[in-house]
């Protein structure tokens, strides 16, 4: 892609969106469209379809998400269901309306089963139940994938879906509330540390076994060819 070519970072405040804006900005990307969300509520059809119509982007990120830890899934699945199905909604549509070379949606490694095999084959969509306490925001998520597959089975569009694993880094919400569970682990670790403290006090059994990615590392561009993965975007 010429480097002057529109591209479209949606949520680019967030700790994934504004990782992609810093990776694309130090790779000589000098056209990157981003809005805050009191410029372009991406919630809102109209505004979305007139934002696509207006700036016509050549590549779309869809990175732009409710998204938060265990607690705030489970207290509030409505808006986490809702709100996420209307911004993916409206963005791939307009993506496609307007002619867009290539979109990217972000999804989410809680798309899998809650007993999927390990390491999680790709095959395990949609082969068991979700975990309950997210299970909103992941069938959000796997509606994004299957409207992005849709899209390109019906219309032959270049939209595609990676499924970033657990993330953190810069922009985190380290929350104690809100947060994922290795942003409150930092937190708790680093306040612990600062009180001295003779013990850590965390959820869970401790038996569970995550996967990490620092967001940075996620945002990397390759050159080559798009890994489904994540290990960054091929433009």
């Amino acid at each position: 892609m010429n480097k002057s070519g529109k591209i479209f970072v949606a949520g680019h405040r967030g700790m994934v969106g504004s990782a992609l804006v810093r990776r694309l900005g130090s790779e000589g990307f000098a056209n990157l469209l981003v809005r805050n969300r009191s410029k372009l509520d991406l919630t809102n059809e109209s505004a979305v379809a007139e934002f696509f119509a207006e700036e016509k982007p050549a590549v779309v990120i869809l990175a732009a998400a409710k998204v938060g830890g265990i607690k705030p899934n489970n207290d509030f699945p409505v808006e986490f269901l809702l709100e996420n199905l209307r911004i993916q909604n409206n963005v791939i549509q307009s993506a496609y309306q307007t002619g867009v070379r290539k979109l990217l949606f972000l999804g989410s490694s809680c798309i899998y089963p809650k007993f999927a095999p390990q390491p999680i084959p790709e095959t395990a969509l949609l082969s068991g139940p979700l975990e309950p306490t997210n299970e909103a925001y992941a069938i959000a998520k796997i509606a994004g994938i299957k409207l992005c597959q849709a899209y390109a089975r019906e219309y032959g569009a270049n939209f595609i879906s990676a499924m970033p694993t657990n993330l953190y880094g810069p922009h985190d919400n380290f929350d104690l509330e809100t947060s994922h569970a290795l942003a409150a682990l930092l937190r708790k670790a680093y306040e612990a540390k600062t009180r001295k403290d003779r013990e850590l006090i965390v959820w869970g059994s401790g038996e569970p076994r995550r996967e990490f990615l620092h967001v940075d590392d996620l945002a990397r561009v390759r050159r080559r060819h798009l890994n489904p993965r994540p290990c960054g975007v091929d433009l």
